[in-house]
C-alpha cells in the first residue's frame, strides 16, 4: 500500500485554489480530489505496517488551529520547475503536528524525511513547461493569500497511481481537540 498522511482542505479553500488554474502548456493541474496539505509521505508499506500505523496515529492528541495559505512557488527551487505549489505561512502549530506525525511514523520503522518540512499544497505538475511561463504565473499571483483556514483533523490516505495522476482514498480520519 502506498500511503501518506495529510490535512484535508475545506471545499471553499479547494475552490479558490482551483480558480487559479489557467491554460499553461505542459502543466497538469491537480483535481479538487487531489488537493491536501501533506504532513508525511509514508510510501509503500505492507498491510501489517499500515494497520499498526493507523493505531499509532490514534495516539496523537493535538488541538485544532488555523493556518494561512500564502504565496505561489515551485520545486525544485532555482531549477526547471516540476511542481507548482501554494505555500503555507510559517505556523508553529503545523510544525508541531508534523513533528508528532514524524515521531509516530518513526516508532513504526518508517524513515523520517531527509529534507526539511516545506508545507505546501500542490497545484500542478509540469512536463516540459517553460520556466518563463511558470515564473509569469507566480508573478501574476504573488499576493495570493487565504487566511484563517481551520485545521481540525488530519487523515491517513492510500494513493494509487494511474496514468492520469494519483487517486487518493481516505483510510482513517483523526480529529484534533477543540479548545472549547
Amino acid at each position: 500500500m502506498r500511503l501518506f498522511i495529510a490535512i484535508p482542505l475545506p471545499h471553499g479553500v479547494k475552490q479558490k485554489l482551483l480558480d487559479l488554474q489557467q491554460p499553461i502548456n505542459g502543466i497538469r493541474w491537480q483535481s479538487q480530489e487531489q488537493m491536501h496539505l501533506t504532513l508525511k509521505f509514508v510510501g509503500e508499506v505492507d498491510t501489517t505496517t499500515a494497520s499498526e500505523l493507523r493505531e499509532e496515529l490514534d495516539n496523537i492528541t493535538y488541538s485544532g488551529f488555523s493556518m494561512t495559505i500564502e504565496g505561489i512557488g515551485y520545486f525544485p527551487e532555482g531549477k526547471q520547475p516540476k511542481v507548482l505549489w501554494a505555500g503555507i505561512k510559517e505556523n508553529a502549530n503545523l510544525q508541531e503536528l508534523h513533528k508528532n506525525v514524524e515521531d509516530r511514523c518513526k516508532k513504526k520503522g518508517i524513515a523520517p524525511e531527509n529534507r526539511s518540512y516545506k508545507p505546501h499544497v500542490t497545484l500542478g505538475r509540469t512536463k516540459k513547461t517553460s520556466k518563463k511561463a511558470v515564473v509569469s504565473f507566480i508573478n501574476q499571483h504573488n499576493s495570493f493569500v487565504l487566511p484563517d483556514i481551520p485545521v481540525n483533523e488530519f487523515a491517513l490516505y492510500e494513493s494509487k497511481l494511474h496514468p492520469d495522476g494519483a487517486r487518493h482514498h481516505r483510510l482513517q480520519t483523526y480529529l484534533l481537540k477543540s479548545d472549547q
